[in-house]
């Protein structure tokens, strides 16, 4: 897969962009705990992480459109030095007419990431990497945090809790921890986020608080303190 993006924006930039996704989370978490309290779900009711996120996105007149180009697709076996580096010749070029300055990225499966790097360092000058941005996918991303979040939680006694919850067997449990399948590992984790955050309220409500963002980050930083 090719695709080229926008320059890498500044570190400011990005902590901006992480402080709106962690609002965005808990903005999903706080409407889905108030939808659980009902005992019966309406139609229109997104409870769920994606069904949110897309109620969320809405057309502005703000939003700049993309420049994209569709690149033609090739016959030849794609996992070769060969059409490798006539793809990142190819990609150069038309991204360089379409964004004149812009540094190319392109994003591989694992093996094709690997024969990328390779071109990389046998031609610095053309295709080096400040010339070249070469990465993952962003579903093989996924996956490797996935993976990293399963070496957590080995052990820590997370699966057997999706099993006794009925969430699923225990095979499907631990293939959790591996990523097997992106889909289930990814809803097993939004319904862990969602049931330890609602855990966390009702311990708020029974130490007497008044429930309110201030006051619960405060308990949090109390309860935090006190553990150490």
């Amino acid at each position: 897969m090719m695709l080229s993006v926008p320059q890498v924006s500044t570190s400011m930039q990005r902590e901006e962009q992480l402080d709106r996704a962690r609002l965005t989370e808990k903005r999903w978490i706080q409407h889905a705990s108030q939808l659980l309290e009902k005992h019966l779900v309406e139609n229109g009711d997104t409870i769920s992480w994606s069904a949110f996120h897309a109620s969320m996105q809405h057309l502005s007149a703000d939003v700049n459109t993309t420049i994209t180009q569709l690149l033609p697709l090739f016959y030849e076996k794609a996992a070769s030095a060969a059409m490798i580096k006539h793809g990142m010749n190819v990609l150069q070029w038309a991204t360089e007419y379409l964004n004149p300055g812009q540094i190319p990225v392109m994003a591989f499966d694992a093996p094709l990431y690997a024969l990328a790097k390779l071109i990389q360092w046998k031609w610095p000058d053309v295709h080096g990497e400040d010339k070249f941005t070469v990465m993952f996918g962003g579903m093989h991303i996924e996956m490797t945090m996935w993976k990293t979040y399963g070496d957590y939680l080995d052990g820590s006694g997370w699966t057997n809790a999706l099993v006794q919850a009925g969430i699923a067997s225990s095979g499907t449990a631990d293939s959790f921890l591996r990523a097997s399948h992106l889909t289930r590992t990814r809803h097993a984790h939004q319904v862990t986020a969602l049931v330890l955050a609602k855990l966390q309220d009702e311990a708020f409500l029974h130490a007497g608080g008044v429930l309110t963002d201030e006051a619960k980050e405060a308990w949090k930083l109390e309860m935090t303190q006190s553990r150490r």
